[in-house]
C-alpha cells in the first residue's frame, strides 16, 4: 500500500523552535524551522512518532491543503473539494477557527461557518451534530490564500496528565522540558530544582532521564480519524517502552520551603511515575549543598511582577547568587527569569540561552557553566 506523504507543522511557543527541531532530528525526521514552529514531512509513522515523543511542542498539525478565494461562494466550492474524509468521520463535530490577514475575506466568523458547511457537504452529514468529540480545524487566510490544517493532537501536548495539584505560577510542562533540553540535561548527572513548586522540572527531568515519551499514556485526535492505524501506534509505544533507560540515571532532587508545594509535587510525581529516582523534600534555599562533584542546579524564581512584589526578593536573589558562586561553583546553574532579575545579580555572569513568554512575561533561560569565574 502506497504511503501518503503529508506536510506537518509542530506548533511551539515562540523561541522554542530550535529545541523542537532538535527533538525531531533525534527521531530521524528532517525539519525546517519557521517562526512559531517546525515544518516536517512524512506519513502516519512520523506523525505518530512526533505526538508520542515531542516534549517541547504545543500540538502537531497536518497541512491539509491551500485554496485561493476572494469571495465566500468560491471559498465554499474549493473547500468542499479537500479530502475531509481522510481525517474526519461523519458525525464528528468540528471546531473551526480562522484568522485573516490582508485578505478580502475578513470576517473570521463567516470564514469558519463556510468551512463547516463545506465539511458537512463533503462528508454528507447534517449541520446539527451532537456529542462531545471535536476535531479542531484551523484556517489561515493571507492575501486571499487559505491554508487549511487539521489538528492531530487534541489537547495541547503539554497536558501530560500528571499535573493536577498546582503551586503558584508553574511553568507548563513543555516549557520546563524545553528548558531542560536547552540546558543539556540527559540524566547522566544529578539535578536539583531549588524551587520545586508543583514538581514540573523534576518530573520532566525524570521523563527525559528515563527516556520515557511524554505522550505514551494519553489520547490524541488522530485516534478518531478514519485511517487510524492502532497497530502502528501500539508498535511505536512498545518500542518506546523497550528503549526506556532503567539504569545509570543520576539522582533528581526537588526542594521547596513551602509544605503545600511539596505535597503538590509529591502527588504529581505519584501520578507521573517517570521511572527515574526522584526525591522531593522541604528545605531552605540557603541550606542547599551539592550531593556530588558536579551536576545541574536549576530554578524558576518569583519574578516580582508575576507573584506580587515584596521586600524579600532582593535578599532571595542574593542567596541564589551565593549558591551559584560558592557551594555550586562547579555545577552548571540554570535560572528561568526576566532580564530584570539577572540585573540584580552583579557578582556573576549568566548567559541567555533561550527566550520565551511565561504568564505574559518575557523570560530567558540563563546559564552559568561549571567552574566559570564571576
Amino acid at each position: 500500500m502506497k504511503t501518503l506523504i503529508h506536510d506537518f507543522f509542530a506548533v511551539t511557543a515562540p523561541g522554542l523552535e530550535a529545541v523542537c527541531s532538535s527533538e525531531l532530528a533525534r527521531l530521524g525526521i528532517a525539519t525546517v524551522e519557521t517562526p512559531g514552529g517546525v515544518c516536517f514531512r512524512g506519513g502516519l509513522h512520523e506523525l505518530y512518532l512526533a505526538n508520542l515523543w515531542l516534549r517541547s511542542a504545543n500540538r502537531i498539525l497536518v497541512r491539509m491543503g491551500t485554496v485561493t478565494a476572494r469571495d465566500f461562494p468560491t471559498l465554499y466550492q474549493r473547500l468542499v473539494r479537500l479530502p475531509w474524509g481522510r481525517f474526519i468521520k461523519p458525525g464528528i463535530r468540528c471546531d473551526v477557527r480562522a484568522v485573516s490577514l490582508r485578505s478580502r475575506l475578513v470576517h473570521t466568523g463567516r470564514i469558519a461557518d463556510v468551512c463547516r458547511e463545506a465539511i458537512d457537504k463533503a462528508l454528507g452529514q447534517s449541520e446539527a451534530l451532537s456529542g462531545t468529540t471535536e476535531q479542531l480545524v484551523l484556517l489561515r487566510v493571507h492575501d486571499n490564500q487559505v491554508d487549511v490544517s487539521i489538528d492531530s493532537s487534541g489537547e495541547h501536548l503539554h497536558r501530560r496528565g500528571y499535573r493536577q495539584a498546582r503551586s503558584a505560577a508553574p511553568l507548563r510542562e513543555n516549557l520546563a522540558a524545553a528548558v531542560l533540553l536547552a540546558s543539556g540535561y540527559d540524566g547522566s548527572l544529578p539535578l536539583i530544582d531549588m524551587m520545586a513548586g508543583s514538581g514540573t522540572f523534576v518530573i520532566e527531568a525524570g521523563l527525559i532521564a528515563a527516556n520515557r515519551p511524554p505522550g505514551i499514556d494519553r489520547e490524541f485526535s488522530f485516534m478518531m480519524w478514519p485511517k487510524y492505524r492502532p497497530r502502528l501506534w501500539q508498535q511505536l509505544c512498545d518500542e518506546a517502552v523497550q528503549s526506556q533507560r532503567r539504569e545509570g540515571i543520576a539522582p533528581i532532587y526537588g526542594v521547596d520551603n513551602n509544605p503545600k508545594a511539596i505535597a503538590a509535587a509529591q502527588a504529581n510525581l505519584d501520578r507521573a511515575k517517570p521511572g527515574a529516582p526522584i526525591d522531593i523534600a522541604a528545605g531552605r534555599l540557603q541550606d542547599l549543598q551539592p550531593p556530588a562533584a558536579t551536576g545541574l542546579l536549576i530554578g524558576n524564581p518569583p519574578y516580582g511582577a508575576r507573584l506580587g512584589r515584596h521586600a524579600g526578593l532582593a535578599q532571595f536573589y542574593r542567596e541564589i547568587e551565593h549558591l551559584f558562586t560558592v557551594p555550586f561553583a562547579n555545577w552548571k546553574c540554570a535560572l528561568v527569569c526576566p532580564e530584570s532579575v539577572v540585573e540584580k545579580m552583579t557578582r556573576i555572569r549568566l548567559d541567555p540561552v533561550l527566550g520565551f513568554s511565561h504568564g505574559g512575561i518575557r523570560v530567558f533561560l540563563f546559564i552559568k557553566e561549571p567552574g566559570k569565574s564571576p
